[in-house]
């Protein structure tokens, strides 16, 4: 993830690959991304839910966030999401009929690499 990112572009960001990767999180850290991220609960909030340090939250997230990056980085899952959606509205903005033919075939090669 960039370092310059506003704090809104960096809980929207790791919202998004959250929603993407949480299974292969273990639960505390899901649990406590979740309620950070799709809550919007603070790190005080839920230290006190859990009846554990603020420290201990902010280790927890911060240790999700490097393995979500980390899968992102290996799978691409979000960043085809993406790229797949740019594509969606470029078909539904194209009245050329080569050119949507070309889209969805595109479309479809994503599709077999895995999207």
């Amino acid at each position: 993830m960039k370092k310059n990112i506003s704090s809104l572009e960096k809980k929207t960001y790791y919202g998004f690959l959250l929603l993407i990767y949480k299974p292969l999180l273990t639960e505390a850290v899901r649990r406590r991304m979740q309620a950070f991220y799709d809550d919007d609960l603070s790190i005080s909030e839920i230290s006190q839910n859990e009846k554990v340090s603020r420290n201990a939250i902010f280790d927890s997230l911060s240790q999700g966030e490097k393995e979500l990056d980390d899968y992102e980085e290996k799978m691409q899952l979000f960043k085809k999401q993406k790229e797949f959606s740019v594509l969606l509205d470029e078909l539904g903005n194209t009245a050329d009929n080569e050119k949507r033919q070309a889209l969805i075939s595109k479309m479809k090669g994503e599709i077999g690499y895995g999207i």
